[in-house]
C-alpha cells in the first residue's frame, strides 16, 4: 500500500526508565525468553499518512495465512496491494513478517507475494530452553526445502499451489507446529473503529450469555453512560428488511469478510426514569440504533472484543480508537490494558488515534508511541518515539503538536480559498 520500504512495529520494551516508575511496571510484562513486552502501542500521524495501512497489512496477512489453502481460493488472485506510486515497486512482491511468542516457543514467520503467486516463505522456531533458532522450512519460487525438524511438511511440497502458503497447507493436514502458528494468528483480532457492524454480532452473542452480559455492563458502567441493563431480542428472519437480506447475501461466503447468521438482533439499553425531585421511579428501554448516540453505540459494540481480548490474552489491533469517542473514554480503554489487575493475562492493544491527550508521560512510555509520516513521493514511514532524544519529563503532547516529531499535517492558508 503506502509503505514502499520496510516498516517495523515492535512490542519489545526498550531498556528505558520512565519518570513514573509505576508506568514501567504496569505497561510491560515478562516472557519465557528473558525479554519484556509492551501491553499497548499507540500510533499517531496525519490523515493519509499510512496509519490504517498498518492494520490493513495485518488483516491481509492473517486472512492469507488462514484461508489461502482453501479450495475456494484455488483460482483466486492474491489480494495484495503493492506500492503503486513508483514504477519499480509497483511490480515487486510485498513482504510480510511477524515474530511472536506462543506456548513457550518463539516463532519467526515471513512470506512475500504478488498477485499470482507466493514468492518466498520461511518459518523458524526457538524453544524457550534453547539459545538458537531452527529453520523449519524455506520456500523460494517453486522450491520448498523442508527441514528434518519439520516432518509434517514432508510430501506436501507438491500439494502446495502457487497462490497458497505452505504453512496453511501443512495446517490443513493437521501438522502440529503449523497448527500452532495458525492458532496464534487466530488470536490476532483486527477491528475498525469506524465500523460497528463488523463487531456488533460478536458483542450481541456475548450479551445473550448472563455472565457475558454482566461483564459488559461492568465495563460500560466504568464509562459512565447511564446504562443500567442491556437486553437482546432476536428478530425472526421473515421480519428482517429485504435491504439487509440483500446486504447479507452479498457478503455471504466471502473469505475475510463479515459473516452474517440467519437472524439479526435488536439491542435495548435500559435507563432510569426520574421524577421532578430527582428520585428514580422506573426504567425505560432505548433501542440503541435509534435512541443512543453514535459514541454509545460504538462503546457497546467494542465492549465484546475488549473483554474477549482481556480474558483470553489476545492481540487486539484497533484502528480509529478515538472516532466518535470522548478523549477521556479513549484514555480509559488504554488504561484497561495498561493495568496489572484488569489485564492480568497480558493482552496487547495496538491502536491508532488522534487523541493527543494520551501523549502523556504518566500514560505512555516513549517506546509505546509510534509515528507515521509520508514523504513527497507518497511513501509512508513508521518510527518510534524512542528514536528521538526526549527527556523523561518532556510534554509529549506539546512537542508533537508543535511538529517536533513530525507526523502532523502541513496546513496551508485556508483564507486564500476565498480570494
Amino acid at each position: 500500500m503506502s509503505f514502499r520500504e520496510e516498516a517495523v512495529l515492535s512490542m519489545w520494551a526498550a531498556k528505558i526508565r520512565s519518570k513514573n516508575k509505576e508506568l514501567d511496571v504496569k505497561s510491560t510484562f515478562d516472557t519465557d525468553f528473558g525479554m519484556k513486552l509492551l501491553k499497548t502501542a499507540v500510533i499517531y500521524g496525519a490523515n493519509a499518512s499510512g496509519k490504517s495501512n498498518i492494520f490493513k497489512a495485518m488483516r491481509f496477512m492473517k486472512n492469507l495465512v488462514i484461508n489461502s489453502s482453501k479450495e475456494s481460493q484455488k483460482d483466486e488472485e492474491i489480494d495484495v496491494s503493492p506500492f503503486l506510486l513508483n514504477t519499480l515497486s509497483a511490480t515487486k512482491p510485498s513482504a510480510f513478517s511477524v515474530i511472536f511468542i506462543h506456548n513457550s516457543n518463539l516463532y519467526e514467520y515471513s512470506f512475500s507475494a504478488c498477485k499470482t503467486r507466493i514468492e518466498t516463505e520461511h518459518l523458524k522456531i526457538r524453544h524457550k530452553d534453547e539459545k538458537n533458532e531452527t529453520t523449519l522450512f524455506t520456500r523460494s519460487g517453486e522450491t520448498i526445502e523442508v527441514s528434518e525438524n519439520f516432518p509434517e511438511g514432508k510430501g506436501l511440497e507438491k500439494r502446495t499451489r502457487d497462490n497458497a502458503l505452505f504453512l496453511s497447507v501443512c495446517a490443513n493436514f493437521d501438522g502440529d507446529i503449523s497448527s500452532e502458528v495458525i492458532s496464534w494468528f487466530r488470536r490476532v483480532r483486527i477491528v475498525n473503529g469506524l465500523q460497528d457492524i463488523g463487531v456488533m454480532p460478536f458483542t450481541s452473542k456475548r450479551l445473550k450469555d448472563p455472565e457475558g452480559n454482566k461483564k459488559i455492563l461492568q465495563l460500560l458502567d466504568a464509562f459512565d453512560i447511564g446504562i443500567t441493563n442491556i437486553k437482546v431480542n432476536d428478530i425472526p428472519d421473515e421480519a428482517i428488511p429485504q435491504e439487509f437480506k440483500a446486504f447479507r447475501e452479498a457478503f455471504k461466503g466471502l473469505p475475510g469478510k463479515i459473516q452474517f447468521g440467519t437472524h439479526a438482533d435488536r439491542i435495548f439499553a435500559e435507563h432510569k426514569v426520574f421524577d421532578e425531585v430527582g428520585d428514580a421511579v422506573g426504567v425505560v428501554d432505548f433501542n440503541i440504533e435509534k435512541n443512543e448516540s453514535e459514541g454509545t453505540q460504538k462503546l457497546i459494540a467494542l465492549s465484546g472484543p475488549l473483554i474477549d481480548a482481556l480474558e483470553n490474552s489476545l492481540i487486539l489491533f484497533l484502528d480509529e480508537l478515538d472516532a466518535r469517542l470522548h478523549p477521556l473514554l479513549s484514555l480509559q480503554i488504554l488504561k484497561l490494558f495498561n493495568c496489572n489487575q484488569k489485564n492480568a493475562n497480558n493482552a496487547q492493544l495496538i491502536t491508532a488515534t488522534h487523541s493527543t491527550n494520551l501523549l502523556d508521560k504518566d500514560t505512555l512510555r516513549r517506546d509505546q508511541v509510534w509515528l507515521t509520516s509520508k514523504n513527497i513521493t507518497g511513501e509512508s514511514s513508521l518510527t518510534s518515539l524512542i528514536e528521538y532524544k526526549v527527556r523523561n519529563d518532556a510534554s509529549y503532547e506539546k512537542d508533537y503538536l508543535s511538529g517536533k516529531y513530525g507526523a502532523i499535517p502541513f496546513i496551508g492558508e485556508v483564507g486564500s480559498l476565498f480570494q
